[in-house]
C-alpha cells in the first residue's frame, strides 16, 4: 500500500470508536499487508472495531479531509510503517499511528535529546538549561521539547532566537499558525521555530485544539522521540513526571542535573534529588509503587565532564527506521 493510502487508512481507523494507537500497533502487520484501503476494511476493521461499511466510508472521508488540510498548510502525515517514521517511537506501547510533521523533516533522521524541566525555573535552572542547550546544539545534537516556559524554552533558545535543529512537540494540530489551537505565546514560538529551520511534530490531527489531556499525551510522544532524556530541574510533583514516566519504561538513558550544594535545599530540584536514590527514586517521582517495570538507566550529571556521557549514548544509537 502506498504511504498516502496507509496514512488515510490509519487516520480512518482512529475515527472508529474504541480504536486507538494500541489496537493499531497490535494489528499493524495485517493493516500493512492490505493491498488497498478497501481491503483494510475487509480484513482488519471487523477485528478491532465496531463499524459497518457506511461508517467506514464516513471515517475515510474524515481522514481525507485531514490529509487535504495537511496539503493546504504544508503538514506531512508520516504513517506508522513509513521509511521515515522514527523507529524509536515503536518502543512505545502505543506509538502514534500517524506522526504529523511541519518544517525540516530531515531532523527526524538523527537521534534526539529531549530536555525537560519545570515551567517555574529559578535563575540557576534557567542558566543551566541555556548552557546545556547551547552545548549540545554546538555538538550538532537535535534538541526536543514542548516549547513551554521555563526549562523548555531556555534550553532551545539563546538571546531570544531558536537554536538550530530544534524539534517542537505540539499538543495540538500543526495548523497552529492558521488557527487558534493553543496559546498565542506557544503559537508564536512555533512560528519562530519554523523560521529557524526547525521541525514541529504532533500526533493530533489538523484543527485539534490543545487541552490538558493533549498536553499530557504529548509527553508520551516526546519520551518516544528522545533517545536520551535530560531532566534539568523539577520539583518532586512537577509536570516533568509525565514525560519521565513514559521514558522510564524504555531501555534508554535518563540523564539529570545534580544540583550543587548551594541549590540542594531548593524544592525546585526535588525530583533531581529523588533520582539520586536510583531507580527507587525514579519510581517515586513518576508515581509507581515499585521500580520493577522501569527499564531506563540513570545518568547523573554533576559537571560539564558528564556531558560526554550523553553524547556517547546518543552517538552510539544508529539512526535506523522501520
Amino acid at each position: 500500500m502506498e504511504e498516502t493510502d496507509l496514512a488515510r487508512s490509519l487516520l480512518a481507523l482512529l475515527e472508529i470508536k474504541g480504536v486507538g494507537p494500541g489496537a493499531i500497533k497490535k494489528n499493524f502487520a495485517r493493516i500493512e499487508a492490505s493491498r488497498s484501503v478497501a481491503e483494510v476494511f475487509d480484513t482488519v476493521v471487523s477485528a478491532i472495531g465496531d463499524v459497518d461499511e457506511t461508517g467506514w466510508k464516513a471515517a475515510l472521508s474524515k481522514a481525507e479531509q485531514y490529509l487535504e488540510r495537511c496539503a493546504d498548510v504544508g503538514i506531512v502525515a508520516v504513517p506508522l510503517g513509513a521509511a521515515r517514521y522514527p523507529a524509536s517511537l515503536m518502543e512505545l506501547g502505543t506509538p502514534p499511528a500517524v506522526l504529523f510533521c511541519r518544517g525540516n523533516l530531515s531532523l527526524l533522521a538523527s537521534p534526539m535529546l529531549g530536555v525537560i524541566g519545570t515551567r517555574k525555573a529559578n535563575p540557576f535552572g534557567e542558566t543551566v538549561a541555556g548552557r546545556v542547550g547551547r552545548h549540545f546544539s554546538e555538538k550538532n545534537v537535535h534538541l526536543c521539547n514542548g516549547l513551554a516556559d521555563g526549562i523548555d524554552i531556555c534550553s532551545v533558545t539563546h538571546d531570544g532566537a531558536f537554536l538550530p535543529r530544534v524539534i517542537g512537540v505540539m499538543a495540538c494540530g500543526l495548523d497552529v499558525l492558521e488557527c487558534n489551537l493553543t496559546s498565542k505565546k506557544i503559537a508564536e514560538r512555533a512560528r519562530k521555530l519554523l523560521e529557524a529551520g526547525g521541525l514541529l511534530v504532533s500526533e493530533f490531527v489538523p484543527g485539534a485544539a490543545e487541552d490538558q489531556n493533549s498536553v499530557i499525551a504529548s509527553c508520551r510522544l516526546q519520551a518516544g522521540l528522545s533517545q536520551v532524556l535530560l531532566l534539568v530541574q523539577s520539583s518532586s510533583d512537577g509536570g516533568s513526571r509525565f514525560t519521565a514516566g513514559h521514558f522510564a519504561k524504555l531501555p534508554r538513558k535518563l540523564a539529570f542535573i545534580v544540583p550543587p550544594e548551594a541549590q540542594s535545599s531548593d524544592a525546585a530540584f526535588g525530583a533531581n534529588l529523588l533520582l539520586l536514590k536510583g531507580k527507587e527514586g525514579l519510581a517515586e517521582f513518576v508515581g509507581l509503587k515499585t521500580s520493577k517495570t522501569l527499564k531506563a538507566d540513570l545518568l547523573p550529571m554533576r559537571s560539564r565532564d558528564d556531558y560526554d556521557g550523553v553524547l556517547h549514548n546518543l552517538r552510539g544509537i544508529p539512526a535506523t527506521f522501520l
